[in-house]
């Protein structure tokens, strides 16, 4: 087992201990608050339908829409019992329904319990009381409780996936903490709204109590939680899907103009994208900036299609002696893609990934740290995917060499522009890439080999 997967299982370990002793302690908190059990059977099968409901967030992890019905239960039956409400929930939703393993499920189930006991303890010293939700003058208590619930919440998944695949936790979590809060401030408007009408919803309904309510005000409750918050959940999920969408549409885009420019290279923008996305990720930049890198490695020879068809052929590493139509693509690509907003980061990358280190590239002459970080690991992302093809190409038929000895060669040959084409510590850092993600190395390595269309 290696060290992240020791401190993966101890810190998992130590997580559900102190949930289990958490919800321990919960059960004594009940008597803060009077809850009956129809109310509780309520709140359970809300908070379970709505933990089916994940947000997958790009730092790692997801968001659930549970925390509606969490943040609800909070202000109206206070943190014992809504910790409970969580353990339950999680044992029935992903236990029984998802068929989680046993360990993540307990995992997050104590993660829900430590997280609510603690935002219940934020909302009791601002002030607040539960079952007794006040607006406006609970709010600054509810606010409290609820970016408390958000960051811990957040947090606990962001350090259990630090653990598990590498990486500084703060970035982790300064990738997740955006997306989630958005979601997750949306969905406690949504509780919000719950836990008014659970407390007066019943005078609605022309009852005169909470107990009174019947099946009218379960169906009352359920309805104004399910849809609101299946409606953040489609959004947020299609969004997703949308820019699942959109790279593909820029992978096939990229294809096409490989069609023309690339000759005997098919694939070629696909392999450098792959590859610079996993040197952004190893060097942990923010994901939409990663997304951006990979966008500008599908496209990054764009500007080619605005060049004669005779000047095409001469080789791409060539810095020297280039006819001037072929030296002005980058700028064309810039053109290109900078109308289109959400591709304009990509649009500077692709404009700057001739650029060289000792600032003998174009169209800029940048030199060093003046060169976009992502327009440098595009740079040596598209050098390394051209020399390990031909590196292979011109490899002896009748020698067995090892899966990767071609690329380790184009990783030498690289090894030797450091400080005049490439920055010194990127290269290094593509070193480390390649011998730690043995699948990409294999990938590079087939598309390597892979012979050149007839």
């Amino acid at each position: 087992m290696t060290r992240h997967g020791r401190a993966l299982t101890v810190y998992v370990t130590l997580v559900i201990v102190a949930g289990g002793l958490g919800l321990v302690l919960s059960v004594g908190l009940w008597r803060q608050v009077v809850v009956g059990v129809w109310q509780l059977a309520l709140f359970i099968g809300l908070a379970g339908v709505l933990d089916l409901m994940v947000v997958p967030v790009a730092g790692g992890g997801g968001a659930a829409a549970s925390f509606a019905v969490f943040f609800a239960g909070l202000l109206v039956l206070g943190p014992g019992p809504t910790a409970c409400v969580a353990a339950l929930a999680a044992a029935w939703s992903e236990g029984m329904v998802r068929r989680t393993p046993a360990v993540r499920t307990s995992f997050n189930a104590a993660h829900s319990v430590l997280s609510l006991l603690a935002a219940g303890w934020v909302y009791q010293l601002l002030g607040g009381k539960p079952g007794a939700v006040q607006v406006p003058v609970g709010l600054p208590a509810m606010l409290g409780a609820m970016l408390a619930l958000w960051l811990l919440e957040t947090a606990w998944v962001s350090l259990a996936v630090a653990l598990e695949r590498g990486g500084r936790v703060w970035r982790r979590l300064r990738g997740s903490l955006g997306p989630t809060l958005a979601l997750d401030g949306a969905l406690a408007a949504v509780g919000l709204l719950l836990a008014l009408l659970y407390q007066n919803g019943w005078q609605l309904l022309g009852g005169a109590g909470r107990e009174e309510l019947g099946y009218q005000g379960a169906a009352l409750l359920a309805a104004v939680t399910l849809v609101p918050s299946g409606l953040l959940y489609y959004a947020y999920r299609l969004r997703g899907h949308l820019r699942q969408v959109y790279a593909q549409s820029l992978r096939t885009l990229g294809a096409l103009v490989e069609a023309k420019v690339e000759g005997g290279q098919p694939g070629h923008g696909e392999q450098v994208a792959a590859l610079a996305a996993a040197l952004a990720q190893a060097l942990e930049l923010p994901p939409a900036q990663v997304e951006q890198i990979r966008y500008a490695g599908y496209l990054h020879d764009i500007g080619k299609v605005g060049v004669p068809v005779e000047l095409l052929g001469r080789n791409r590493d060539a810095f020297s002696g280039e006819p001037q139509p072929l030296r002005l693509h980058p700028q064309l690509g810039e053109q290109i893609l900078a109308p289109v907003q959400f591709l304009r980061p990509a649009a500077q990358m692709v404009r700057a990934h001739h650029e060289r280190w000792d600032g003998l590239g174009y169209p800029d002459g940048l030199r060093a740290e003046q060169i976009p970080l992502g327009a440098r690991l595009l740079t040596l992302a598209d050098a390394y995917v051209s020399r390990a093809r031909d590196t292979s190409a011109t490899a002896p038929a009748q020698v067995e060499a090892p899966a990767l000895s071609h690329l380790e060669h184009a990783l030498s040959r690289l090894r030797q522009a450091c400080g005049s084409r490439f920055d010194p510590e990127l290269v290094e850092t593509l070193a480390g890439v390649l011998r730690r993600d043995g699948e990409l190395g294999s990938q590079l390595t087939k598309a390597a080999d892979a012979p050149a269309p007839a």
